[in-house]
C-alpha cells in the first residue's frame, strides 16, 4: 500500500466519503449503508458478544452499529480525520455503548493489537488500496483467533463488462475481457422461484412508490457531499484495485482462508450510464428490486461491489 498517498486521500475527503456512503440523495447509492446491512445479517449466524476488528473503520458508523448489537469493537484507520469523525460519533453514544467501542489511529498492518485477539475482522472497501491482497489477509490472520471470520468488500471487476466506462475500455485494451466474461458466465444459474417472487414483489413495490409525476431538479442531481460540503466533491480521486470473486478466493486460499459466501452490493437492473439520464432516485429505486437476490452468485454479475465472507483455517 502507498500509505502516504492513500492516507492523504482519505484525510482530505473524510466527511465527503462518509456522506456519500450513507446518504441516498440525488443519484447516489449508499453503498456503505447496504454493506452494513449485509454485515449485520451475516454476523447474526456467528454468535453474540463477538470481538471485532474494524480495519479501515472510516467514520466509525459500522463500528458503532455493531456495538449496538452487543459486540466489542476496535476500529483502526490510518487517516487522522477519519478517526476524528469516529471519535466524534462515539462521543454521542451512551456510556454502555462507549465501553464497547474504541478507535485506534494507526496503519492497518502496523497496529497495536495483539495476536489472536478477535473473533471477526471486517475490512470494507480497504483491500483495493493495498498493492497485494496478501498484505491484508496476513494481518487479518494474525489478528484472528483460529477459526475466525473475515468479511471483506471489494470493487467488482466483473461489473466492468456489464457497464460501459473507461474501465471497460481498459479491460479490452489489457486483454482481460474474455476471462471476465467467462467468469460471469460461470455465475449464471436459474434463480429459485421463491427468490424470483420476492424480486417481483419488491419491483412492484418500487414502481408503485414512485411519484405520480417526476421532474428534473438540478439541486437534487448533486451528490450529498456536493450539497453539504463547501468545495469539490472529492479531491483528485485515488482509484483502488478491483477484484473478481475468483481472484479474491485464490488470494484467500494462498493465505490460509476458505470462502464461505459472496454477496453482491449496489445492483444495476439496467446500464448505469442511464442513471443520470433520468430524474434523481428513479434508477436506484427500480434497481433495488435486485437486493433480494444479493446472496446468490448471479448477483455478482450486476453489482459494482461485493462482500466476501472467509473462514480462517486453523
Amino acid at each position: 500500500m502507498n500509505n502516504d498517498k492513500v492516507t492523504d486521500f482519505f484525510d482530505d475527503n473524510a466527511e465527503q466519503w462518509v456522506l456519500n456512503g450513507y446518504n441516498e440523495d440525488g443519484y447516489n447509492y449508499p453503498v456503505a449503508l447496504h454493506r452494513l446491512r449485509v454485515i449485520k445479517r451475516v454476523l447474526s449466524d456467528f454468535g453474540s458478544n463477538l470481538k471485532i476488528a474494524d480495519l479501515g473503520c472510516g467514520g466509525g458508523n459500522v463500528s458503532l452499529a455493531l456495538a449496538e448489537l452487543g459486540h466489542d469493537i476496535t476500529g483502526i484507520d490510518g487517516a487522522e480525520n477519519m478517526i476524528k469523525l469516529s471519535n466524534s460519533l462515539r462521543s454521542t453514544a451512551s456510556l454502555e455503548l462507549k465501553k464497547r467501542v474504541n478507535f485506534e489511529h494507526s496503519p492497518i498492518t502496523d497496529n497495536n493489537q495483539e495476536d489472536g485477539k478477535f473473533d471477526v475482522c471486517i475490512a470494507m472497501g480497504v483491500i483495493g488500496y493495498f498493492d497485494h491482497d496478501s498484505e491484508l489477509f496476513n494481518e487479518v490472520k494474525r489478528l484472528l483467533k483460529p477459526g475466525g471470520i473475515f468479511l471483506v468488500s471489494c470493487r467488482n471487476q466483473l461489473f466492468n463488462m456489464q457497464s460501459l466506462s473507461f474501465r471497460t475500455e481498459n479491460e479490452i485494451n489489457n486483454s482481460n475481457a474474455i476471462s471476465l466474461i467467462s467468469e460471469i458466465k460461470s455465475l449464471y444459474s436459474r434463480i429459485p422461484v421463491d427468490k424470483a417472487n420476492n424480486m417481483v414483489e419488491k419491483l412492484r413495490a418500487s414502481v408503485t412508490s414512485l411519484p405520480n409525476s417526476i421532474e428534473y431538479d438540478d439541486e437534487k442531481m448533486k451528490s450529498p457531499s456536493e450539497k453539504s460540503i463547501d468545495g469539490p466533491s472529492y479531491k483528485p480521486y485515488y482509484e483502488p484495485r478491483q477484484h473478481t470473486p475468483l481472484k479474491l478466493s485464490e488470494s484467500a486460499t494462498l493465505c490460509g482462508f476458505q470462502n464461505i459466501s459472496y454477496h453482491g452490493i449496489h445492483p444495476h437492473l439496467i446500464d448505469p450510464n442511464i442513471n443520470k439520464l433520468l430524474p434523481p432516485k428513479i434508477f436506484n429505486q427500480i434497481s433495488s428490486c435486485l437486493e433480494v437476490l444479493e446472496d446468490l452468485p448471479i448477483s455478482l454479475t450486476w453489482s459494482s461491489v461485493f462482500v466476501g465472507v472467509f473462514l480462517a483455517n486453523n
